[in-house]
């Protein structure tokens, strides 16, 4: 029997749950699993890469942050939904200046900033708030 390659065990269950393993940089900085295309170490994401878009938001699906909708639609091979209303009281947004979860409630009454190291975040996220929360 090979031996055990802990790289390798944590690629299947990425596959596993339909989710593709190759990241990058935030993958490991977070206690809490960040996937998306080209994520950096504050989880900016191919897609949207100023200096305010610096937090992830938590799917059910998969129970997995990402950066945007468009990163969960490119690496996932299932349909994205949104954090259920009735669980907003659980982490499901990840400041990717500070590594804080939040509770969505906390997030959206936090005016565009992190509320435990005050990091900006992007206020245009607003405008896509049901492809991460249940309305």
């Amino acid at each position: 029997m090979p031996p055990t390659d802990p790289d390798a065990d944590d690629s299947a269950a990425a596959t596993d749950s339909g989710i593709d393993a190759d990241v990058g940089a935030a993958a490991d900085r977070f206690d809490v699993p960040v996937r998306g295309v080209d994520v950096d170490p504050e989880t900016r994401c191919a897609h949207y890469r100023s200096d305010v878009d610096v937090v992830t938001f938590r799917f059910a699906c998969c129970d997995a942050y990402f950066p945007c909708f468009r990163c969960h639609a490119e690496t996932t091979a299932h349909d994205a939904v949104p954090w259920p209303r009735d669980r907003f009281d659980e982490p499901a947004v990840l400041c990717g200046a500070c590594g804080e979860t939040l509770a969505p409630t906390a997030y959206l009454a936090a005016d565009h900033a992190c509320p435990a190291c005050g990091a900006a975040y992007n206020p245009g996220c607003r405008a896509h708030h049901d492809r991460y929360f249940e309305v």
